[in-house]
């Protein structure tokens, strides 16, 4: 086993494709597939799985990635122990974000950390809370930005900015003279909703559960997957929902939307930044932590 023959195996693993993780190595096609050969008749396993559409990692390969990474990431450590590295810091940051993370906290995370290190790249993909939590665990990502409160033992969740989910409706009559909102009237309301496994929709169901002795039923007039789609249907009249503040500041301040605050139930809320507790991180990947949490502070919704 050699480190070529590793790297061969993690590309193909992130990409989920020979031709793509070919190319992106400089390698040609039946070099690539000699190194997985080579590979699993060494560890006596089939990991990958290849049809018309991808390729995909076998029960076995999903249990070995992790393994590859870790020796691929102590390779770097060492390397950069031994100045061997030249203080260079490059490579492919995967990157997955809850949608009012990416859209209000990612963009300036990124920006600061390309200032410094010009020479690293990004995948960034939108997921739901739960779909960030289930990538990071199999090795997938290296990092996510969620709104959900830490579930998993596996993940370590460093808080870096609070928020509060707020009722917003049209800022038009009965809203725009209203102040506040009691659980009970909005249930008289239609009501847009995100689908399962956001932490808007969490949270809202948490608080529906608590007043289930209200005896009414919750008039879901949609399911959607975009914070700002609903948004914009809220804007024009097709109900009400519940939203992140930082996320409708701008409709409000132009007087699109009226935020509602809850008079008998508290949302709390906040924006974790999400990461696997046992893995080795490479050094790009350790430099993105150590940066992300030096600057914390600059990403409270106050300073947004």
């Amino acid at each position: 086993m050699d480190f070529k023959e590793l790297e061969s195996f993690v590309m193909i693993a992130k990409v989920k494709s020979f031709s793509k993780a070919a190319d992106k190595l400089f390698l040609t096609q039946p070099a690539l597939s000699n190194h997985i050969s080579k590979l699993e008749k060494e560890l006596g396993v089939t990991l990958l799985m290849r049809n018309n559409k991808k390729t995909e990692l076998t029960h076995a390969g999903q249990k070995f990635y992790i393994s590859a990474l870790e020796i691929l990431n102590q390779r770097e450590f060492a390397l950069l122990s031994l100045e061997k590295f030249q203080g260079k810091i490059d490579g492919i940051l995967q990157i997955a974000t809850s949608s009012v993370p990416g859209q209000y906290i990612l963009p300036n995370i990124l920006k600061g950390f390309h200032e410094i290190y010009k020479d690293v790249t990004y995948n960034h993909y939108y997921l739901s809370s739960g779909e960030v939590i289930s990538l990071l665990l199999s090795g997938e990502l290296d990092f996510g930005f969620i709104g959900a409160e830490p579930e998993d033992n596996n993940i370590i969740y460093e808080k870096i900015a609070d928020d509060e989910l707020v009722v917003i409706a049209p800022n038009v009559p009965p809203f725009s003279q209203m102040e506040s909102i009691t659980f009970e009237r909005l249930l008289d309301e239609q009501i847009l909703l995100r689908k399962e496994g956001s932490s808007t929709r969490r949270a809202f169901d948490t608080a529906y559960k608590h007043f289930t002795h209200l005896g009414k039923p919750a008039k879901v007039l949609a399911h959607m997957d975009n914070n700002e789609m609903i948004a914009l249907c809220v804007k024009a009249g097709f109900g009400v929902s519940i939203a992140s503040r930082i996320s409708v500041e701008d409709k409000v301040k132009a007087g699109f939307l009226k935020v509602l605050p809850l008079e008998d139930y508290s949302f709390h809320h906040a924006f974790y930044f999400a990461y696997p507790k046992k893995r080795t991180l490479s050094p790009m990947v350790t430099r993105f932590k150590e940066f992300v949490l030096e600057q914390r502070g600059v990403f409270d919704q106050n300073e947004m």
